[in-house]
């Protein structure tokens, strides 16, 4: 993190700035855009003045996708030099430059001309002040993997466009990954460290073939509720019994028994997946409130954040804690109000009731009344 006031030349940059913004140039569009473009440079340029540059710099961002102008960008790769994003800056830098080159010899208007001419040796400037900080990557990718359907190649999560692979791309002091994937392929990663100055090529890999899925086995309708086929091992059926005959009364029929229910009736056991559900979004609540409280931490030790002013390691921290945060107390909510409807399933449940059944029985001297109540 940078302190002191800005040197002339980002003053400079700011008032060529403003003049781009307000006058109508090439990029003139919707009139509430214009309004909206210009009331965000000011805020993001009084934000950037007064060191805070956090909040500067996704005004800036919303300035230049409003009106992509070669002074916005400017001020946009300023904010992201003060805030130590370095590569970033430089790939801002870079694109300015292109830009200008190319409005430099296709503009028939002369101050166009000359205002592309001035921004881009001001961007080409700046790339060569912060060169030397940077680290290079190179990402080599084989044909037989950019070949295939749907590749994508990223480096820190952000995927790289064809043009950037086998180009050498800056990249910040410390840890790097690169990684490759495509559908029906195992994705391949490669974690790295560079420091400032040093140079690194990193090969992908040929992505391997995911493992095919286990076939089901199959059944056709003709097995289906078929039973096994009788044979010697197969019981015999019992005769009918209870028959009036010389040899005395028929046996008594057995007395059905009464169907048992179980405690967890449906209406139990929704609840208490609901409970337990809530219950576990409470859990992983915790979990979040308490990385909250410790990205927060982190931010603020060793100077990476004074107040509302942050490097890029206490930018990246203080966003990480509020986004924790937030998703903290949605779980809270949603696993209070689950919790809440899982205990009122499972307590307002019916109870088991009992079933009442009766027998009567007639035998030739016989007469029998049996039941369960």
């Amino acid at each position: 993190m940078m302190s002191g006031k800005p040197g002339a030349w980002i003053v400079r940059s700011f008032v060529a700035l403003g003049v781009v913004l307000v006058a109508s140039g090439a990029h003139a569009g919707d009139p509430a855009d214009e309004a909206r473009a210009t009331a965000l440079f000011q805020e993001a340029r009084a934000a950037f003045i007064a060191g805070d540059y956090a909040t500067a710099c996704p005004k800036y961002e919303e300035v230049v996708r409003l009106r992509p102008g070669l002074g916005a960008r400017i001020g946009l790769g300023d904010c992201y030099r003060k805030m130590g994003r370095l590569a970033r800056a430089w790939e801002t830098y870079r694109a300015i430059v292109e830009d200008a080159a190319r409005i430099a010899s296709t503009s028939k208007s002369f101050t166009e001309k000359s205002t592309a001419q001035k921004r881009g040796d001001e961007a080409k400037s700046r790339m060569g002040e912060i060169e030397p900080r940077l680290g290079w990557i190179t990402v080599a990718v084989p044909e037989a993997v950019l070949a295939l359907p749907n590749v994508v190649v990223t480096l820190d999560g952000v995927p790289l466009a064809r043009e950037a692979i086998g180009k050498r791309l800056p990249a910040e002091r410390g840890e790097h990954v690169v990684d490759a994937s495509a559908p029906g392929k195992k994705s391949w990663e490669k974690s790295l460290a560079i420091a400032e100055g040093a140079e690194l090529t990193v090969a992908v890999q040929a992505l391997e073939d995911e493992a095919a899925p286990k076939p089901e086995p199959k059944t056709t309708p003709e097995t289906k509720g078929q039973e096994p086929p009788k044979g010697a091992n197969t019981a015999p059926t019992t005769p009918m019994q209870g028959l009036p005959g010389p040899r005395g009364p028929r046996a008594p029929d057995r007395i059905p028994e009464a169907p048992k229910e179980s405690f967890f009736s449906t209406q139990r056991v929704l609840g208490l997946g609901l409970g337990i559900a809530g219950l576990g979004a409470g859990a992983v609540g915790t979990y979040f409130g308490l990385r909250a409280v410790q990205k927060r931490d982190e931010s603020e030790v060793d100077g990476h954040c004074a107040g509302n002013t942050c490097n890029e390691f206490g930018y990246d921290a203080r966003r990480d804690a509020y986004q924790s945060g937030n998703i903290s107390t949605g779980l809270f909510i949603a696993g209070g109000v689950a919790f809440a409807g899982g205990l009122a399933l499972f307590l307002t449940a019916p109870k088991r009731t009992k079933t009442q059944t009766t027998a009567i029985l007639v035998g030739p001297s016989s007469f029998l009344w049996t039941g369960q109540f």
